[in-house]
């Protein structure tokens, strides 16, 4: 199974209804929360499991590429 490559999220705060689901979901340490209990927003995920992207019922996750590190 390949590795998967680190992402960054960002939420479409227009469709967001704070429901809390992302952060559930989430196998990461807690601290990877942002001010308004979504999924962090601009930290990079280094599992990229995709477990908030799919249970989010508003598709409201949006899954970037990490930007390499200089």
């Amino acid at each position: 199974m390949p590795k998967k490559e680190p992402l960054t999220f960002a939420i479409n705060w227009n469709a967001c209804i704070h429901c809390g689901a992302c952060v559930a979901v989430c196998p990461l340490e807690a601290g990877f929360i942002s001010p308004f209990d979504t999924i962090a927003v601009g930290e990079t995920c280094h599992i990229a499991c995709m477990a908030c992207e799919k249970i989010c019922p508003v598709s409201a996750i949006i899954p970037q590429p990490a930007e390499a590190s200089i």
